[in-house]
């Protein structure tokens, strides 16, 4: 099981930077791209799953650049965004 505090001690785990406006807007530009890819994949339940997993993940990555978090970790930034960023979203609207 991931922990923060894993993630913390972890080489690519989570690392507090300066906030960076430009990596924020480049991932949240990559969030919307994906999210326009979505019904193109929906032939492939493989494809549609990946395109929607980045979309919801570069969205989530937007958010730690601006407030200066970086993390090279999938599952560390999926941590980092339940422990920290839950206010902000409703996990019963995530199916």
């Amino acid at each position: 099981m991931v922990t923060i505090k894993w993630c913390l001690k972890n080489k690519n785990g989570i690392e507090l930077i300066e906030p960076n406006e430009n990596m924020a807007n480049s991932y949240l530009k990559m969030a919307e791209e994906s999210l326009e890819m979505v019904p193109k994949t929906k032939e492939s339940k493989i494809w549609s799953a990946s395109t929607a997993y980045y979309t919801l993940y570069y969205s989530i990555y937007a958010v730690m650049m601006k407030i200066g978090v970086k993390c090279e970790i999938h599952s560390c930034s999926i941590e980092f965004m339940k422990q920290f960023l839950s206010k902000y979203y409703d996990s019963n609207n995530a199916e």
